[in-house]
């Protein structure tokens, strides 16, 4: 298997006035191509240090972040940056989806840094939020759409910049059942189609879509399980 990120003894500590945090304690996980997994533990598990790391939103104090085989663990703000916008789709509890803008105009934000032009930036566009069947709802704003569909658009828009990963951080935590399991049918879907995904997750019946369970607790990784 080839390996995309390869988190190696991964130490973080939050450092307030005098207090010390240690969110993460001598982890070490790998991530091949094509992975599916889902990192699961309580509130305080270290679960969204964890992938905050694995995105390059954050630096590590002490351990190696290697990004197909490069330590980016040292990088610049911007080097890291680079790397977020051309390797890592970002999904959110949040959606994060500005208010003002229509779904359409929400998927092609990632494609302004690209370099795309508007009308191949809007055909892009418009091809996944088909995908994501929302293919109808293309010039509806955010208060427009459901939860289930608001979050249809954050995945489309994760998809616009063609990573090599997908983070989902708690992607159905802002909604209700149904449309929950149809947004882990819909992220499953994508899996089958190669994507590789990380997902974060403290539902037990969101993490069993995952083919792989990292459980965490205190910090550290307690446990890995495989799944069919």
């Amino acid at each position: 298997m080839e390996e995309l990120v390869v988190i190696d003894n991964i130490q973080k500590i939050y450092r307030m006035d005098s207090v010390e945090t240690v969110a993460l304690n001598g982890v070490s996980l790998t991530i091949n191509r094509r992975d599916f997994k889902a990192i699961m533990g309580p509130s305080g598990s270290g679960k969204s240090t964890m992938m905050h790391i694995i995105g390059c939103l954050d630096r590590p104090t002490s351990g190696k972040v290697l990004w197909e085989g490069k330590d980016v663990s040292q990088l610049s703000d911007d080097e890291l940056a680079l790397i977020r916008n051309q390797k890592i789709g970002f999904v959110f509890q949040s959606f994060y989806l500005l208010p003002r803008y229509t779904a359409l105009q929400n998927v092609e934000l990632p494609l302004i840094y690209r370099g795309l032009s508007p009308k191949e930036r809007r055909e892009k566009a418009k091809m996944l939020l088909e995908m994501v069947g929302l293919g109808d709802r293309i010039n509806h704003r955010p208060t427009q759409l459901s939860g289930g569909q608001q979050q249809r658009v954050a995945i489309a828009r994760a998809l616009a910049v063609e990573p090599a990963i997908l983070l989902a951080d708690e992607p159905t935590g802002n909604l209700d059942s149904k449309s929950s399991h149809e947004i882990m049918e819909l992220i499953s879907e994508l899996h089958r189609q190669g994507l590789t995904i990380v997902l974060v997750t403290h539902e037990h019946d969101i993490a069993s879509y995952a083919k792989e369970i990292v459980r965490m607790a205190d910090g550290k990784i307690i446990g890995i399980e495989k799944r069919s």
